[in-house]
């Protein structure tokens, strides 16, 4: 009789086949991997008792002057603050939201298949989306939606302590704009400035009601200097990086008389969607078509170890849904995208990459929008009925919509040596952390070749002793690991009393 580990290394791997991953995790469901264990992710609670109007699909959050909470929640329809333990429609009049284009049309389908003049019911065309910049003037909330281009701003105290009612353009604003941002001279940048795809353009410096460039202030505009259409900006130390359909260009002061100078930072780059940048503080993330994208001063593409199980699930034609996020308190970006038929239209699955460990997980949720923890004490969430979440507060027992997920995770084939030898189990001795043991049980299944009949050797659960009887051999055997809904676990190194037996 010999021991041996079988707890795979941190990280799940979904590129190739599971047996040429042999010996790595391969498949989960509600885990994260921090520093180098497996533990399942937080639960999450209701934030808001009834449904938002619309997909939420960006949320930004700041404090006043006098340290009051702000949440901003834009969705497909409506904009939305939650100030002062209340929630506000602030929706600007005459609003135009995010009304998806449909990527069906009148000619995408096989000819004759379906009545002239009628829409199609599918469509390899994929679906214009729009999106939300948010940012805060002081504390002025500042945004901008892509379908209505026009630059709103909505104040906590609209001078008789009350807030706004609605939102309202900015004085003088440009339309026909991409996105809006506040720099850190403060200036009020528009992105794709007056229906121009290549101009950026700037109010004058603490004055964002004056657009016009004069010898006497700061106000001023450029072109980029690449032939994309510019779309979004974020800052990153003390610059905006602009982000065009062709890759990204760095903004930056050089003070009077041109006050900003623009360069290009990087091509072949572009984002999948403006929903999915995130930043973590030191780097920029994104998705881009085909590969991930990290930005700390040069542009890097990411080498993924879920690359297949999103490119090759994604769902094309509602790619641009796709958004991603930060979770500062486990080191985690995370990227939610949809997968399914024409009709999933909102993301529904999700990859985490840890990247202080470089590792990365996977799962299955409806979110379509989050914004991280710092202005309040958890991240915030919502889900495409309009729901709005508080995320890793407790266990994940009662989160609303769960249903019948449990915490997984599965591993490939775990061999001795080349596959040529027959191992016979006869005892399971496990290792994990929890409140009350055990937390998970252990599954195995076993087959004999990498595409012969598997063998369910069922499920094991653990004696006080630390010990688990077990009788099953097989060339080649794979682990699933279930977690308890109603506590944290942390699962250390297994090992099973083997012993190796012939090749036959």
């Amino acid at each position: 009789m010999a021991l041996y580990p079988i707890t795979p290394p941190a990280g799940i791997v979904k590129n190739g086949t599971d047996y040429a991953n042999k010996g790595r995790w391969v498949d989960g469901d509600l885990v994260r991997f921090e520093n180098g264990y497996l533990k399942p992710i937080g639960g999450w609670t209701s934030f808001k008792e009834t449904a938002l109007t619309g997909v939420p699909i960006a949320m930004y959050t700041y404090r006043t002057n006098g340290g009051d909470k702000v949440l901003a929640v834009g969705t497909r329809s409506k904009v939305y603050v939650l100030f002062g333990d209340t929630w506000y429609d602030i929706t600007p009049s005459g609003f135009t939201g995010d009304i998806v284009n449909s990527s069906t049309g009148y000619g995408t389908y096989d000819y004759g298949e379906e009545d002239y003049g009628d829409e199609r019911s599918s469509s390899t065309l994929a679906t214009k989306v729009d999106h939300f910049s948010f940012d805060n003037w002081g504390e002025h909330l500042i945004f901008c939606c892509s379908s209505d281009g026009k630059i709103y701003q909505w104040r906590p105290d609209a001078g008789s302590g009350s807030p706004d009612t609605i939102a309202t353009q900015v004085s003088n604003s440009p339309i026909g704009c991409q996105a809006v941002i506040v720099s850190n001279e403060r200036h009020l940048i528009a992105i794709g400035s007056s229906g121009d795809p290549r101009r950026i353009a700037w109010s004058d410096r603490e004055d964002n009601t004056n657009w016009t460039s004069t010898a006497r202030n700061t106000a001023g505009d450029l072109q980029i200097p690449t032939g994309g259409r510019a779309l979004y900006a974020v800052k990153w130390q003390n610059e905006i990086i602009i982000f065009t359909d062709v890759g990204i260009n760095r903004l930056y002061y050089v003070g009077s008389p041109f006050i900003y100078g623009i360069q290009d930072a990087g091509i072949n780059c572009k984002a999948l969607s403006p929903r999915g940048i995130t930043s973590s503080g030191t780097f920029l993330s994104w998705m881009g078509e085909n590969s991930f994208f990290t930005f700390d001063g040069r542009v890097r593409e990411l080498k993924s170890d879920v690359h297949d199980f999103v490119f090759d699930n994604i769902q094309v034609n509602n790619q641009a849904n796709s958004f991603g996020t930060h979770n500062i308190d486990f080191n985690e970006i995370w990227w939610f995208f949809p997968v399914g038929d024409l009709t999933q239209d909102t993301p529904n699955k999700y990859i985490i990459w840890n990247y202080i460990d470089n590792v990365w997980s996977i799962g299955s949720m409806d979110r379509t929008a989050w914004v991280d923890q710092g202005v309040f004490d958890h991240p915030i969430s919502c889900d495409s009925s309009g729901f709005v979440y508080e995320h890793d507060k407790r266990p994940l027992f009662n989160s609303p919509g769960i249903g019948s997920q449990v915490p997984f995770c599965q591993t490939a084939p775990i061999e001795i040596g080349n596959g040529d030898r027959v191992i016979q189990i006869n005892q399971i001795i496990p290792d994990e952390e929890t409140t009350t043991l055990p937390a998970i049980t252990i599954g195995f299944k076993g087959r004999f070749t990498p595409l012969g009949t598997e063998t369910d050797f069922g499920n094991f659960s653990f004696a006080t002793d630390g010990y688990t009887d077990a009788r099953f051999s097989a060339r080649q055997i794979s682990m699933k690991v279930t977690g308890d809904l109603t506590q944290d676990f942390q699962v250390g190194k297994i090992r099973v009393d083997g012993k190796p037996r012939g090749r036959r």
